[in-house]
């Protein structure tokens, strides 16, 4: 199967740690807290991705739909911060924040400045926001979603209820489908935020390998070239993705989760709720000049991911890899 990448392979995990109760609040770190009050928490992390440097500011954080009208869990901007470096720890960005114990509509998140630093060294920057280290902008990140409502997080049901006890709610920040390459010769990059929600008790995983075909001697027959000339390419550049078989979004499409496989070939997609998913990867990631085109087989092509299940085992082989201009591939 042959899908068309022109995004960048990885993913950031918001973790929102929600404890709600009506008679005092589970894990209160004062006693303190009002009958009926939820706490939340917001965490950001990482997984590495295909360029040198991502600086993103969170401008707000709210919920919306409840009884109060807009219930801000952020309400002043974050500093830049740089997603890249994120790649296995955790930056708080909300600690213990009150909220009423009560149904929401929706989760949104308002994304002010951010900088995108490509492995060229070039530099695209979304309304004027300077590079952390004053590199000169080269173009620009331009957001067509980043409006004042914010962009709304992708849930599993049609809202969020806080009604007592320990809630935790796993956002997964899909980097995969937010930064897209520059369209055409315009000089600019495209950001289109797509961020997933699942509750934490709820949360399963697909892991297994990604390896390259080899012969009856175990050697193995496909080499991933350099894409473009001079740019090396390894395991860590194949996109895993799910199908939801059953779970569709606010539109009515299926949820499409992607995974980031490590350079030994690991990979893990995170953050799933439970379903029956089809097992493909995405087949030509597309750099400014050439396209880097993949050919894999998987097994199993679907699983099963149960409730707070990690499923393991899955083996992608590699068969075929190779670097060839814009536009002489189909997608």
């Amino acid at each position: 199967m042959k899908q068309l990448l022109s995004y960048l392979a990885a993913s950031v995990i918001l973790v929102v740690a929600i404890t709600a109760c009506n008679e005092g609040v589970v894990g209160s770190t004062d006693g303190d807290t009002e009958e009926g009050v939820s706490l939340v928490s917001v965490y950001l992390t990482d997984a590495p991705g295909d360029v040198a440097a991502v600086w993103v500011e969170v401008e707000e954080i709210y919920l919306q739909g409840g009884s109060e009208g807009r219930v801000y869990l952020l309400d002043e901007p974050t500093e830049l911060i740089e997603l890249t470096s994120l790649v296995g720890l955790a930056e708080p960005l909300v600690l213990d924040a009150e909220v009423e114990s009560d149904r929401y509509g929706q989760l949104r998140f308002v994304i002010g400045g951010a900088v995108l630093e490509a492995a060229d060294g070039s530099v695209y920057s979304k309304d004027g926001t300077a590079h952390p280290e004053g590199l000169p902008t080269t173009g620009e990140l331009h957001c067509p979603s980043c409006s004042q409502s914010g962009i709304k997080v992708v849930l599993q049901g049609d809202d969020i209820t806080f009604d007592g006890g320990a809630d935790d709610l796993l956002l997964d920040f899909d980097v995969t489908q937010t930064f897209g390459h520059r369209a055409g010769q315009s000089g600019r990059w495209i950001m289109r935020p797509v961020i997933h929600g699942v509750r934490m008790v709820e949360m399963g995983r697909i892991s297994g390998t990604v390896a390259l075909a080899t012969d009856d001697a175990g050697e193995p027959v496909v080499t991933i070239p350099e894409c473009p000339a001079g740019t090396p390419r390894t395991l860590a550049d194949f996109v895993p993705t799910a199908f939801a078989v059953n779970l569709t979004d606010d539109e009515g499409s299926p949820i499409v989760r992607t995974g980031v496989t490590d350079a030994d070939g690991n990979f893990r997609i995170y953050a799933l709720a439970p379903d029956d998913y089809e097992l493909s990867y995405l087949g030509q990631l597309q750099f400014e000049s050439d396209d880097l085109v993949w050919d894999a087989e998987v097994e199993p092509f679907s699983v099963t991911v149960p409730e707070g299940t990690e499923v393991t085992d899955v083996a992608y082989t590699i068969t075929g890899a190779s670097c060839v201009p814009v536009g002489d591939t189909d997608a």
